[in-house]
């Protein structure tokens, strides 16, 4: 307080009596607490910006919290390690605009969801993506009808490229329209059908998964 007050003095030049002195220097401290606050407060808002609340970190790798497909919100339901050989190939997060922790009505509800791969080891080679999807076409699906055979040989023709660390691939599927393909950030195909959609979600969350670790992870189990 005799700080506040001597400050007050010398600020103020003028000749006042102890009790101005006193009530001068309590204003001013109330207008510094007042300050703190607002600096506080302030530091506060920016660290909880939308960046950082809808965002979530899984070893080193930032997710966004929700994702809007069509306009509508898609939560993250969870994230999932896919792995070889003890090595960890890629990172998958599921979104959905209605969550759920069922496999089965995550592979057959028409809502808007995404699958998001983000690749961690070095390189995944055109052909060990499609040796993938091929295995897990035949393994949930081994009798497609023509139709669907179409759709799964237009999937298997956006990879043609190898896929390097840090780099992702996408499978966004809305209602209606279909599933759109993306990697490394650029559209490759929109392939019609719930039919398709139904499939290709099955080689994550069917009977015979591609992994049991990833599948786990992206139902946030």
């Amino acid at each position: 307080m005799m700080i506040s007050v001597t400050f007050y003095e010398r600020s103020t030049g003028s000749d006042l009596s102890q009790s101005q002195y006193v009530e001068g220097a309590n204003n001013m401290l109330k207008q510094s607490t007042r300050l703190v606050w607002l600096v506080f407060l302030s530091g506060t808002l920016c660290f909880f910006t939308p960046s950082n609340v809808l965002a979530r970190d899984f070893q080193g790798v930032s997710f966004s919290d929700q994702v809007f497909i069509n306009q509508k919100p898609c939560r993250l339901t969870g994230i999932g390690v896919r792995k070889k050989l003890f090595l960890d190939i890629y990172y998958g997060a599921l979104y959905l605009n209605e969550p759920t922790s069922d496999a089965n009505q995550v592979i057959n509800t028409d809502q808007p969801k995404r699958v998001l791969l983000h690749v961690v080891y070095k390189e995944v080679a055109q052909e060990k993506w499609v040796e993938g999807w091929e295995e897990g076409f035949s393994k949930n699906l081994p009798k497609p009808d023509p139709a669907l055979k179409q759709n799964i040989d237009r999937f298997l023709k956006c990879f043609t490229e190898p896929v390097k660390k840090g780099e992702e691939v996408s499978f966004t599927y809305t209602p209606g329209i279909g599933t759109e393909v993306s990697i490394k950030g650029q559209l490759k195909q929109t392939i019609p059908t719930r039919e398709f959609m139904t499939a290709l979600w099955s080689i994550w969350f069917g009977k015979h998964p591609a992994s049991e670790s990833l599948m786990n992870g992206m139902l946030g189990k």
